[in-house]
């Protein structure tokens, strides 16, 4: 079988991931990215429309994430805008997968809704424990540069303890910070106690707001609320974590003078290359399933 694969969007990621697709042998035809980009590989060539990748390709790649705003699909290093609507009706009438990442519950219930047959790689545990690698070091970097104080010895509280969350309190443990960790699960905030973290059942957080100088939500839910809010201190920075709409409500923390930064796509911003090279292993395990 012919090894063409169509790359649509993204952000430097999925330029760096063609290079390695390339490389290992497939035809990449890129839509909806950067045409400045000049590569190396003859395997790697820009299509004129989305008909025709789509008409060329065996597999699709999407961005990472799909969508931000739940349109249009993730492409922030191009002019062309490519509605998710239009793009699942074109491929309803082609048999090609469609594999992305961070695909809205929506987006899967039309792809089933048209026959499109799709794959979020973030169903693969692997690339979403990697990928909160970089997403902390580009948090850090953030609160490093806006904190006119050290992290060391600092209030940090961090909401959730998910696979972000972990590496997070790890990470933040080498700054001889003072950890709270606010969750749901009981077994969490066990495991938060024997860590040496100091946890905070997720219903109390407004008890503990007012003595932070760092909260990091990573928690896709709203949690940080107005009532929240109302304790929190000037001085604090808030960094959001949690993709759109995100788990704070900005607009009422601007009002309160509050600095919140939504940091979404940290990987793609602070560690390109890492984290295709990621996304390009999880990737090609996937591809080896399908092809053989």
């Amino acid at each position: 079988m012919e090894k063409h694969i169509g790359v649509i969007g993204g952000d430097q990621r999925i330029l760096i991931l063609a290079e390695s697709l390339a490389d290992k042998g497939f035809d990449v035809l890129l839509w909806a990215t950067d045409k400045s980009k000049v590569f190396n590989s003859p395997n790697i060539n820009f299509a004129e429309t989305l008909d025709e990748v789509i008409e060329k390709s065996k597999v699709l790649i999407g961005p990472i994430p799909l969508t931000q705003d739940g349109k249009y699909i993730f492409a922030p290093l191009s002019q062309q805008s490519v509605e998710i609507q239009s793009l699942i009706e074109k491929l309803s009438c082609r048999d090609i997968l469609l594999i992305a990442s961070v695909i809205p519950e929506s987006v899967k219930n039309l792809c089933r809704e048209k026959n499109v047959k799709f794959f979020d790689l973030y169903e693969k545990e692997e690339l979403a424990i990697l990928n909160a690698i970089p997403t902390v070091e580009g948090c850090l970097m953030i609160a490093i540069e806006k904190m006119p104080i050290t992290l060391h010895s600092s209030n940090i509280l961090i909401l959730g303890y998910g696979r972000i969350g972990k590496v997070l309190a790890k990470v933040l443990r080498g700054f001889e910070a003072n950890i709270y960790v606010a969750s749901r699960k009981s077994s969490d905030l066990t495991w938060c106690k024997a860590f040496g973290f100091l946890p905070v059942r997720l219903c109390d957080v407004a008890e503990y707001v007012n003595k932070m100088d760092l909260i990091i939500n990573t928690i896709p839910a709203g949690v940080v609320t107005k009532e929240v809010i109302d304790r929190i201190r000037t001085d604090t920075l808030v960094i959001d974590l949690a993709s759109k709409p995100g788990g704070v409500d900005f607009e009422y923390a601007r009002e309160k003078g509050i600095e919140v930064v939504h940091a979404l796509s940290l990987p793609g911003k602070v560690a390109p290359v890492t984290a295709a090279k990621y996304i390009s292993e999880v990737l090609l395990s996937l591809l080896e399933e399908i092809w053989g």
